[in-house]
């Protein structure tokens, strides 16, 4: 998902730094990648207690009219659903179909309380940055 936000000034090291924290307090493995000075992309990897099966990637991105933010997840396996699913439980391969699908509850849960997050930490950044 993308969301903006239109005259919003946040610096994007510290809201990336913060991002990563979050991530981090769900069990993830986190690093922030620097592509440029008004791009940053923090990638987060789910920890071995987590039902979650794939990585999150989340774009931040400063641009003249605001601010730029792409949550974007691999949801791992990703092969079970739809068609395939249905001839994976007749061959005993309903296992997988489960954890695929309990992985995708977790990504829709973590991208709810991920938005959440980003939509409380702006608001805080940037009354801290309008107050300089």
């Amino acid at each position: 998902m993308l969301d903006r936000w239109v005259g919003t000034k946040v610096d994007l090291k510290l809201l990336s730094e913060n991002l990563v924290q979050f991530f981090e307090k769900k069990g993830f493995s986190s690093v922030v990648d620097q592509k440029s000075s008004n791009e940053y992309r923090v990638i987060a990897v789910p920890g071995r207690a987590s039902d979650i099966l794939g990585t999150v990637s989340v774009s931040i991105r400063g641009e003249l009219e605001g601010l730029v933010i792409e949550f974007a997840a691999d949801s791992g396996s990703g092969h079970f659903r739809g068609f395939l699913g249905f001839f994976a439980t007749l061959f005993g391969g309903g296992v997988l179909v489960l954890k695929d699908l309990k992985s995708q509850e977790e990504l829709e849960r973590l991208e709810r309380e991920f938005w959440l997050f980003v939509d409380k930490k702006i608001d805080s950044l940037s009354a801290a940055n309008s107050k300089r």
